[in-house]
């Protein structure tokens, strides 16, 4: 449970160099980030998946399921603007920088899972 925290707490810090639209006022800010994000992730990351599969359903089908993919980075930018919603220190300006920080936050969670 400290691996995830720690690594999703370096990425938040890291988000606002890559993505313009992003700001993560302090280091604390930063662990807040991770640890909302996770009890998202887990109270109902299940359904906002699932309900973008079903949105996604005919992209799936005609790219011969490549674009489900896509469906990790769509989950955790949708969380992310959730997240950016119940914290004040967290800022995500915009669809395209929350969609750019969960492709962060989906590699990330490829080397947690590498990881643990």
């Amino acid at each position: 449970m400290l691996v995830p925290l720690v690594v999703y707490s370096l990425l938040a810090l890291a988000a606002p160099q890559i993505f313009p639209g992003v700001k993560v006022r302090t280091g604390f800010a930063a662990l807040m980030v991770a640890l909302v994000f996770g009890v998202l992730n887990v109270a109902i990351g299940w359904l906002v998946t699932t309900l973008v599969a079903v949105i996604s359903l005919p992209a799936i089908v005609l790219t011969g399921g490549i674009f489900k993919l896509l469906i990790p980075t769509l989950v955790n930018g949708v969380l992310l603007k959730m997240t950016d919603g119940i914290l004040k220190d967290f800022e995500i300006k915009g669809w395209m920088p929350a969609f750019g920080m969960g492709l962060l936050f989906a590699v990330g969670g490829v080397a947690i899972r590498i990881l643990t």
